[in-house]
């Protein structure tokens, strides 16, 4: 049993809003842990990557990459908060929500814009679409509402911007150039995708999470999940 179940990530929150969440599934992964899965380093890596393009084009060209401007994005980075303390509590019991967003950028007025990179071809119809959109609104309202300050960091301040930088990789090889003695390039084609604030649907969210987590023992799945007999037998073999 997870001694810390009561420290509920943004992304755990945003799985909950899935068209088919199982409340089982969201109790035990939260309560007891997920198993250990191999995940590839390849999409850390890749999210690493577009961090530091940023900060070469601040170094380098002294402002931001031409597209962050295009999409009216302006404004200084801060260093990522860590997720030991970017976080808050909910009003719900011992619940509290933590989360470390991607990327925040200070705007010339002094607000936030809290962006999440993702290495793919925006979907609107992707089924995952609802999980980003709380992620973002969780790490906002983690944003505003921090009690003390951090030296460093605005906190707590006002969030005017949520969004998705999407990169899609362009894997057409156009050019001969793409393809050299230690390898090839990969090109990526920037997509901003605005997130809105919607405060109401989190406090529903998290009033949810909380009904759930609060039980002592696991409610029943959802008739469709897949995943229940895998996760009570992990339940099943702790002591």
């Amino acid at each position: 049993m997870r001694t810390n179940w009561d420290v509920l990530s943004a992304r755990t929150l945003g799985a909950l809003a899935l068209p088919d969440a199982c409340e089982r599934c969201f109790w035990l992964h939260q309560r007891i842990g997920a198993p250990p899965t191999p995940f590839p380093s390849i999409f850390s890596s890749i999210d690493s990557y577009s961090k530091k393009v940023l900060q070469a084009a601040l170094q380098h060209a002294k402002r931001l990459p031409h597209w962050f401007e295009q999409f009216g994005l302006h404004g200084e980075p801060l260093p990522s908060p860590h997720h030991s303390w970017f976080k808050i509590a909910t009003g719900h019991g011992s619940l509290q929500l933590s989360g470390t967003p991607d990327e925040i950028l200070r705007a010339p007025d002094g607000s936030l814009i809290i962006i999440d990179y993702k290495t793919a071809r925006y979907n609107p119809k992707d089924h995952l679409c609802p999980l980003y959109e709380v992620q973002l609104n969780v790490y906002a309202r983690i944003a505003e509402n921090l009690a003390l300050p951090r030296s460093g960091y605005p906190f707590p301040c006002r969030v005017r911007t949520l969004g998705l930088m999407c990169y899609d990789p362009l894997t057409e090889v156009d050019r001969p150039d793409k393809i050299n003695t230690r390898g090839f390039l990969m090109e990526f084609h920037a997509h901003w995708v605005p997130i809105q604030r919607r405060d109401a649907w989190i406090d529903n969210l998290i009033a949810r999470a909380w009904a759930i987590l609060s039980q002592p023992a696991p409610p029943d799945g959802a008739t469709t999940c897949k995943t229940c007999q895998a996760y009570q037998a992990i339940a099943n073999a702790l002591p």
